[in-house]
């Protein structure tokens, strides 16, 4: 790509800054159902935007099409957007000069694969599911290896990219009861070295998502009342990202958050440290942010304490200090990967020093029952009755309600289970007290 050629046309236009970002992708994928090949597909990719200030107002521009006329095309459509943008700085835009720590990347060399070998690690890994539970009526597997670069400059020095590699799958599964009830579950797995260590992967959560489906035939709902809880990863992970937008400095600045002025105080369990980690071994590893400022590594809650927002370069220069590399978008802020640290106890050391109450399972009705201003929430959800340490029922059709602030607060051990949920890192976690309602 001649970088030039596009900065030259929007100085043509008095376009300045001006930065564009790049993104090209191929795909190599496969759909297997019930032993039959779905689809199957080799593709690629591409995308590329630009935004830029023309007298004082902020356009922006993005295409799939590039070819010899992009440049020009860009620099033509971000003029014309500009006019009815709104005003912006030009300090918000990074001039470079910092260095880029680059992403951990695996022990071994990215072996590839192509299709014949997805289609038949596919169609393997379906034959392996149905045959370990035959109420196992509908099986789907998707494999795809994917190749990503991307890339962000700037006409003020500010130059960036990334690449990786990465296999990536799924299990849904639909199982039947012999009354025929229909229950269904979704697990999704990764890896970052060879189509092996993806089947390997695999075959680690076949027991789990079958589990998730067959131990439910037949739940129903229990007693209302305030319960002794442990979450589950998952569980965790839908509750934990919209508490987390909370710390967004821009919503600190508008005076839209519950967090405004809370720095170094408790504002979760001193069971909880929580650090953004952009450099470690993972698909969502990123050496800059969305601005091209250089990611960085750091707690942002330190056994409860709340150490700082998830700043852009706009929300940081309000307050005079540097980005830590986090934004997302429109001048927000948000980790690129979460981690919260381990605890010392494993699943069913939590549910022994819990004796009895619930392990929730997951949490359904993501999109409507949080209220993201005030963190309040009224949530489906699913999971185990413990009683004295131990699994020994399931129940559904539950309602549990609360606020995140107070959820988060109560956490009374951490769990040492720590795995991927997108772009968290997190354990399961015991939580003192819940209100879940049913019968």
């Amino acid at each position: 790509m001649n970088i030039q050629k596009y900065l030259d046309e929007a100085k043509k236009r008095g376009i300045e800054p001006y930065q564009v970002s790049t993104s090209l992708s191929t795909e190599v994928s496969v759909e297997v159902y019930n032993g039959e090949v779905e689809t199957q597909q080799i593709g690629s990719s591409q995308d590329i935007g630009a935004k830029g200030l023309f007298e004082g107002k902020q356009g922006s521009f993005s295409t799939d099409a590039i070819d010899s006329l992009t440049p020009s095309l860009m620099a033509q459509k971000v003029l014309e957007s500009a006019k009815f943008g709104k005003m912006e700085k030009k300090e918000d835009y990074f001039k470079g000069g910092l260095k880029y720590k680059a992403c951990k990347k695996p022990k071994n060399a990215f072996q590839e694969a192509d299709l014949k070998q997805l289609r038949n690690a596919a169609l393997g890994l379906c034959e392996e599911v149905q045959k370990r539970d035959e109420r196992c009526k509908k099986v789907t597997i998707g494999l795809s290896m994917v190749s990503s670069k991307s890339s962000k400059f700037n006409s003020l020095g500010m130059k960036c990219s990334d690449k990786g590699k990465v296999f990536e799958g799924s299990i849904e599964i639909v199982a039947q009861s012999s009354e025929k009830e229909p229950r269904s579950s979704f697990c999704s797995f990764h890896s970052m070295e060879s189509l092996d260590d993806l089947i390997s992967q695999a075959r680690k959560k076949i027991d789990e998502v079958i589990s998730e489906a067959v131990d439910f035939f037949g739940s129903h709902a229990i007693e209302t009342k305030n319960y002794s809880v442990v979450l589950s990863r998952k569980a965790v992970g839908s509750l934990l990202g919209t508490y987390l937008g909370q710390l967004n400095a821009k919503s600190v600045q508008k005076h839209l958050s519950v967090f405004e002025g809370k720095l170094n105080t408790q504002i979760m369990s001193d069971c909880l440290t929580l650090k953004n980690v952009p450099h470690i071994l993972s698909p969502y590893s990123s050496s800059y942010d969305s601005d091209g400022y250089p990611t960085q590594d750091f707690t942002f809650i330190q056994n409860g304490v709340l150490k700082t927002y998830f700043y852009s370069l706009e929300t940081a220069n309000v307050e005079g200090i540097p980005s830590n590399g986090c934004a997302c978008g429109g001048g927000n802020g948000m980790p690129c990967i979460v981690e919260v640290e381990n605890g010392e106890d494993s699943l069913s050391d939590l549910f022994k020093k819990m004796k009895n109450g619930l392990y929730i399972l997951s949490f359904s009705g993501l999109n409507s029952g949080i209220n993201g201003q005030t963190l309040d929430f009224s949530l489906p959800c699913e999971g185990y009755i413990i009683e004295e340490g131990e699994k020994k029922s399931t129940f559904s059709m539950m309602v549990a309600a609360g606020n995140l602030k107070d959820l988060f607060s109560s956490v009374k051990a951490v769990g040492n289970d720590n795995d991927i949920d997108q772009q968290k890192y997190i354990p399961s976690m015991w939580i003192e007290s819940l209100m879940v309602s049913g019968k």
